[in-house]
């Protein structure tokens, strides 16, 4: 129902901690107090009174009378409103009126007590009496409390009011609903109506003179327009006069049905991305005067406490950017103007860039695991600002440097100096780490040589040497050794 709506979206907002811009009128509407109680009898006169309260005077008032449906008497209250003393905050006036069987005759009457303000708010008091003679019988007094005329209503219906019958005996209220196709207001009494035997299709409740209330079932019924007819007669059928209120509801049993479009999957970067959930309707009472609350939580990193709430009337879409990666959950829960609501909620990722290094060293570029001997030890100019990444992350690009693992600089264009770090050691393993705003980072090592180191002989060139030096060696010898074997001896 509309009250059911008035009372979900407030209690929404305070758990959500955010409020919406609502016009009100702060002003609470008129009180009118009736001396009279409903079903109150009389063969002569009865005398009516009571008090208004409210913070101005009314701008009107007056009283009037019908029966059988028609209004026929009445008079003004205005000029006779006499203004008391009030324990309340506000004003309080008495009125009061006399009415005589000789104005209505025999009747069960409708009496109803008028105040409009200076800003055409209207408040309406009613009693129901018998006014009756000698010999009177078969009169039923029949009062709705409230007009249920154009409402959304789901599960069920709930009637209140007050019926009764002069002789005093239980009165039967028979309910007959139909489709049709529009609004039919209720009258503010009823009409005049013939009793009969109910249909065994129809629903009866059965009543003693009094206040009545209770709840008629429409779960089975379909959304739509729907005629109700409330019949209220004598119980024994011992007379055949009644009493018909008609009116007209908008069952509403069906929730919204959501639709919603939007990405799964996105790059980072500073595109907008948006959720169109336009297509979204009520099955049948249609597309308008839906209530929107989107909420989002970008699970990866805050779980699911909402990091953004947007709620109001036909707000039928929902942009989000793409500047942060993560994975996030939307979730969208859709009421319709009766109370009855869906959620659908769309999971979708924002994958980050990760950032790609480039690294200069004395202006000449380097790569990964590159070995750099340096020119200049003592001011070696490092320079990673053509490192690059997504459009929105790369004006917050963070360079760390380390040295043989120990963090040396931050910052993406520094300088060097060997002296200051190494002493006597002329290697060092170089570290880049380029880290974007999502904490993903990519990195880069070089080896840094001092100039003034001396390679050792690689042991693959000393073991041919020493293979050359031997062959050389022996092949002096070998030579020696023919030379001594020519040489002629002396004989004796």
């Amino acid at each position: 129902m509309n009250r059911r709506w008035l009372a979900i979206i407030p209690a929404m907002a305070a758990i959500l901690l955010l409020s919406t811009n609502v016009q009100a009128d702060d002003s609470d509407p008129a009180l009118i107090s009736i001396n009279v109680e409903n079903g109150a009898y009389t063969n002569d006169t009865i005398i009516f009174s009571g008090i208004i309260e409210d913070d101005i005077k009314p701008a009107q008032s007056f009283w009037r009378v019908s029966k059988e449906g028609t209004t026929f008497g009445g008079g003004e209250l205005y000029q006779n409103l006499e203004e008391i003393p009030s324990t309340s905050s506000r004003t309080q006036w008495t009125w009061s009126f006399s009415l005589s069987i000789t104005e209505t005759g025999e009747c069960a009457c409708y009496v109803s007590i008028h105040t409009i303000d200076e800003n055409s708010n209207e408040v309406i008091g009613q009693r129901v009496i018998f006014m009756v003679s000698e010999n009177t019988s078969g009169l039923i007094g029949f009062m709705l409390y409230e007009d249920l005329s154009g409402n959304f209503i789901d599960s069920s219906v709930n009637v209140k009011g007050w019926v009764g019958s002069y002789p005093e005996a239980s009165v039967t209220i028979q309910i007959i609903t139909s489709i049709t196709q529009g609004l039919i207001e209720a009258q503010l009494f009823p009409q005049p109506t013939t009793c009969s035997t109910p249909s065994v299709t129809s629903d009866t409740e059965i009543f003693a003179n009094g206040e009545f209330e209770f709840e008629f079932d429409i779960s089975s019924k379909l959304d739509g327009w729907l005629k109700i007819d409330l019949i209220s007669c004598s119980s024994s059928l011992s007379f055949l006069e009644g009493s018909i209120q008609e009116f007209s509801i908008r069952v509403n049993n069906e929730p919204p049905t959501i639709k919603i479009s939007g990405i799964d999957f996105a790059i980072e970067d500073d595109t907008w991305h948006t959720f169109d959930a336009s297509l979204t309707e009520d099955p049948y009472w249609g597309r308008t005067d839906m209530y929107y609350v989107w909420t989002l939580y970008r699970t990866s990193h805050s779980g699911f406490s909402p990091i953004d709430v947007k709620m109001g009337v036909d707000i039928t879409s929902y942009s989000i950017s793409g500047t942060k990666s993560g994975n996030y959950s939307l979730s969208l829960t859709v009421y319709d103007e009766g109370g009855q609501y869906s959620e659908k909620v769309v999971i979708f990722d924002i994958a980050n860039t990760v950032p790609i290094i480039s690294l200069e060293i004395d202006g000449e570029p380097v790569s990964n695991n590159q070995e750099i001997k340096l020119t200049n030890p003592s001011d070696t100019l490092l320079d990673a600002t053509g490192s690059t990444d997504s459009v929105n992350d790369k004006p917050g690009l963070r360079c760390v440097w380390l040295l043989d693992n120990v963090p040396l600089y931050e910052g993406c264009n520094r300088s060097f100096s060997w002296d200051e770090y190494q002493g006597e050691d002329y290697r060092a393993e170089l570290t880049l780490e380029v880290i974007d705003d999502d904490g993903e980072y990519s990195t880069l090592n070089v080896i840094l040589i001092h100039p003034n180191e001396v390679q050792p002989i690689p042991i693959i060139l000393v073991i041919p040497a020493i293979c050359l030096i031997f062959l050389i060696y022996a092949t002096i010898n070998r030579f020696k050794s023919n030379n001594e074997l020519e040489i002629p001896k002396w004989k004796s």
